[in-house]
């Protein structure tokens, strides 16, 4: 299958698994509804069938840090503690006018704590915590159908995205306990913006994209602690 510039805008996210209890450490708060929990940045990963994935590392995250914690130095890739990586999704090509859309598969979308970062574009499986996925994430998501808006008068693509948290485990950073059963029990939305300009492709994927994006914290789930 041949990869166009229309089938390049599009990104993912989802998860897998069962929340469960937990004990948190007090500096873990959970994020008010609505309010912004995290910003990301991320390349979107097509390969010669058309199918495609996210990986990338998150910047900020609420009630975590900011770029000032969040790094092992200088802010980038090969720095970040905190990375995630989609499963592989599909794509159906609509349109409407001067509107190309694209309708994204459901699946899996997982967040990895990385205590020794070794993020490489050239190499998904980097923001995997090293693994194919799903490896051993902190935190995974489940994501249902999505729509991707590509605008022929624009030279990205945008889409939201509900994100379920299925499932998480504590984890220790900067001393204290985390889990996003506590921070963002409902999931989260996310929005991003995906570039229509390719990178230089890497092994395995001879179409690789840009994204930026947030997340909003999203109402609702529990927060189970003992």
């Amino acid at each position: 299958m041949k990869l166009t510039t229309l089938a390049q805008a599009l990104m993912i996210t989802g998860g897998m698994t069962n929340v469960g209890v937990s004990t948190v450490s007090a500096e873990a708060q959970q994020i008010p509804s609505s309010a912004v929990a995290c910003y990301l940045v991320g390349r979107v990963y097509f390969d010669s069938a058309g199918n495609a994935q996210v990986a990338g590392y998150f910047s900020d995250i609420n009630g975590i840090g900011a770029s000032d914690t969040l790094f092992n130095g200088t802010p980038g890739e090969s720095t970040a503690f905190f990375t995630f990586r989609s499963d592989p999704l599909t794509f159906k090509s609509l349109s409407n006018g001067d509107i190309t859309l694209f309708l994204g598969s459901a699946g899996r979308y997982n967040i990895y704590y990385n205590p020794n970062p070794k993020g490489d574009w050239s190499n998904p499986d980097s923001f995997s915590a090293g693994q194919k996925f799903p490896g051993h994430p902190i935190a995974q998501f489940m994501r249902p159908e999505f729509l991707d808006l590509q605008f022929e008068s624009f030279s990205f693509s945008q889409h939201a995205i509900t994100e379920t948290l299925v499932a998480s485990q504590d984890f220790i950073f900067g001393g204290d306990k985390y889990n996003f059963n506590q921070l963002t029990p409902g999931g989260v939305t996310l929005y991003n913006y995906v570039s229509n300009t390719p990178l230089p492709a890497v092994a395995g994927f001879p179409l690789v994209l840009p994204y930026a994006g947030n997340c909003v914290a999203v109402a609702g789930g529990s927060r189970n602690e003992e």
